[in-house]
Formats: structure tokens, C-alpha cells, sequence
């Protein structure tokens, strides 16, 4: 019975990234797993009591829902808030399951499993790339490569390049050419995605093996990985096109003005001035947590980009997690959030599992870092990528015998 439910529980965490790009399919698996954590926490409560990886799941989970809690009593969207706050819920339970039932023997599997999803859907990039569909038959946002995500989205670079270190390490055994041809691909996918902040994330993670984990030749390896980014970076200026303007569209932030920046950032000053302006009027507990749309004409100058060229429109989310936890939950959020992130490091450092915990710790650090611009952590589709990290880092960070 307990081996079959480990083996469930396997197969339903993995298929919360198999279903990601098919929109709110994604929340089945969590579902299932949500009553699998409530029958666990009836069972095994005294299990549950005894466990470290329990109390640090508690108490990062007690911070969040705080975040949310807090903002809420004024918030300018209160019961979207509230509803954030109600299905947080969602990834605690299921957290738990994995606690529970998750066996040992089963992560080097789960790796591999997400490795293998990762290469797959990469290449299926590279086909749409070429083709104009992928294998599934959907067709690319305008501008950009997205793949098994769709035309409606840009959420193939991110989703790559945020579980790119859980491949190197299920790669990290096997042939060196076949490892680095499969990462290549993985890189040259994430390129051609078109999110610029993909492409950091794919720089730290790439940064941090070759500190971490490459302990000969390193200085050898790394003129190879320059040479090949040189070469890679030149064929792509005259392949693609859509590589070519991103490119030049990041340079006109170095043009010396504040209108060429704004086009280098994808119009996105305006949004952070009136994230500013929110967190000069609610400094304490923000506008509320996802309540940025909402709040956002009353904080818009009268010049904003999004007011006057969208008809009305409003910047959907900060695009920072620095400016969307200070914004929506205020220095109470920050507070929380900081102590959360201070508790949850001191727990993996003292429970460290190797490659394990590094794949996820590395995972998690790039979608926090301080200058890349994605989604919403309130939102549920990257809620949900930062949860899989997460979950999977106090899972995986376990050094017991």
C-alpha cells in the first residue's frame, strides 16, 4: 500500500509539470494531491510531528499565508485576495502528501522524469521553430518561441530555464557529449524563447554548476563554453531574426534615454512607477496580494503608457517580486517573506542533500533573482513553478540515513 501510494504521489508531482502548458489541467494532479495531504495529516500526525521538513514546510507556508492574510484587510481587490489565500491552502496539503508518501528510492526517478519532460519539450520548440507547429499541433506567440505553451504565451523560456538545473544534475552522469549536446539544445530553446529574463536564469544556473560541480579543467572547460557561446550567439544574429531584435531592443537601454530604456523594457517603467507610488501610499500591508490590477488606475500617473496607449489598460502585476511583495503586501509581506527565505535556508543547509538539494535550491534562486522581470508569485501558473521548486527542495533536502 505504502509503495504504491509513493509511486502515486511520484506520478502525480510530475504530472504538475507535464500539464503546465495546458492551462488550469494543472490543477487536477495538485488537487489529488491536496485530499492525499489531508488523509496524511489525519494518519500520520504524530509522523508528521516528529519531522523537520514538516516544521519548515509549516512555518514557510504560516509566512506566506500571513503575506496574504495581512493585506487583505484593506485590500483594493479583497475578495480576489481572499481567494489566493484560500487556495494557497492547496500547496500545503499537497506538500505534505509528498512528505508522507514521497520514498527515497524514488527521487533519482522523479529527476530523470522531469529531465527527460524538459529535453522533450525542447525539441518540440526547435520543431515548431523550423515547422511553424509543434508536435501537438500549436502554433508560437508572434515574435517568439513558446512551443507545447502555445501562441498566447511566453512561458517556455522561464519554465526551461527555472527546472534547468534538475536536468544538468539527472545529465550529470551520462555521456559528456550526449549531456552537453541535450543541455545545448535546452540553451538554444530558451534563446530563441525570447525572454530576456530566461536568459539570466540560464546564466546563474549555468554559473553555478560549473562553481559547484566542476572540479577539473574548470578554466579548460569554460574557454570551451565561451568559444561555443560565441558561436552559438553569431549563428543565431544571422538565423534569427527574432534572436536579432531582442538583442537590439536590450540595447537601446544604454541609448542615454529614458524612452529608449523604456523600450528596452518592454514599457515596463510605467508599471514600476506606480508599483512605487503604491508603496509610498501603503507602505505597511500594500494594496493586497494579486490586487495590482485593480488598484492600479488609482495609482497610474496621468501620462501612464498603459492608460493612455491601451485604452484604459493597467500593468497586470509588477513584473519584479521585490516591487509585487512590497506593493501588494507592504514591509509587513517583506518582513515575512525575509524570514521565511532566512528559515528555509538555514534548514538546507543543515539537511543538505547533495545534488538533490542543489538541483531545486538552484532552481528556486533564479526565480527570485534581483534582475529579472516575470510573473506574478500571487498568480497561479508561477505560484505553482515556484511551489514544484519549493516542495521539491525541503522534499529533496534530506540527509538522513
Amino acid at each position: 500500500m505504502k509503495i504504491n501510494s509513493s509511486k502515486a504521489v511520484m506520478v502525480l508531482f510530475l504530472m504538475v509539470m507535464i500539464l503546465l502548458p495546458f492551462s488550469r489541467y494543472t490543477e487536477l494532479p495538485i488537487l489529488c494531491l491536496s485530499i492525499m495531504g489531508i488523509y496524511a495529516l489525519i494518519k500520520h500526525a504524530n509522523t508528521l510531528k516528529r519531522s523537520n521538513q514538516f516544521k519548515i514546510l509549516s512555518l514557510v507556508y504560516l509566512c506566506y499565508l500571513l503575506m496574504i492574510l495581512f493585506s487583505a484587510t484593506d485590500s483594493y481587490w479583497q475578495d480576489k485576495t481572499l481567494l489566493v489565500a484560500l487556495a494557497s491552502l492547496r500547496f500545503y496539503l499537497s506538500t505534505v502528501a509528498l512528505l508522507i508518501y514521497l520514498k527515497r528510492e524514488h527521487f533519482k526517478l522523479l529527476v530523470k522524469l522531469i529531465a527527460f519532460l524538459i529535453v522533450f519539450w525542447s525539441f518540440d520548440a526547435i520543431i515548431q521553430y523550423f515547422v511553424g507547429i509543434d508536435l501537438v499541433g500549436r502554433s508560437s506567440y508572434v515574435g517568439r518561441l513558446n512551443g507545447i505553451f502555445g501562441e498566447h504565451h511566453v512561458k517556455l523560456g522561464p519554465v526551461l530555464a527555472l527546472l534547468l538545473p534538475i536536468v544538468m544534475i539527472a545529465l550529470k552522469k551520462h555521456n559528456s557529449v550526449i549531456r552537453w549536446l541535450l543541455t545545448l539544445v535546452i540553451i538554444i530553446t530558451i534563446i530563441l524563447s525570447g525572454t530576456r529574463s530566461a536568459w539570466i536564469m540560464m546564466l546563474f544556473t549555468l554559473v553555478a554548476y560549473w562553481f559547484h560541480h566542476v572540479k577539473q579543467r574548470r578554466f579548460l572547460l569554460l574557454l570551451k563554453a565561451f568559444a561555443v557561446t560565441v558561436v552559438l550567439l553569431v549563428s543565431l544574429w544571422f538565423i534569427s531574426p527574432e534572436f536579432q531584435q531582442r538583442i537590439e531592443r536590450s540595447v537601446k537601454a544604454f541609448d542615454g534615454s529614458q524612452a529608449g530604456l523604456d523600450f528596452a523594457l518592454a514599457d515596463r517603467l510605467s508599471i514600476w512607477k506606480t508599483s512605487w507610488a503604491m508603496i509610498q501610499q501603503h507602505p505597511i500591508n500594500g494594496v493586497g496580494a494579486h490586487a495590482f490590477r485593480e488598484a492600479y488606475p488609482q495609482f497610474a500617473s496621468q501620462d501612464d503608457y498603459w492608460q493612455q496607449k491601451k485604452k484604459k489598460g493597467v500593468g497586470m502585476h509588477a513584473h519584479h517580486w521585490l516591487l509585487e511583495v512590497l506593493s501588494e503586501t507592504g514591509i509587513i509581506g517583506l518582513i515575512l517573506f525575509v524570514f521565511a527565505l532566512v528559515k528555509l535556508m538555514r534548514f538546507v543547509r543543515s539537511h543538505y542533500n547533495g545534488d538533490y538539494s542543489w538541483a531545486f535550491l538552484i532552481a528556486l534562486s533564479s526565480a527570485f533573482l534581483p534582475i529579472t522581470s516575470l510573473y506574478s508569485i500571487f498568480a497561479s501558473f508561477w505560484s505553482i513553478c515556484i511551489w514544484f521548486c519549493g516542495a521539491g527542495l525541503i522534499i529533496m533536502s534530506n540527509n538522513d540515513d
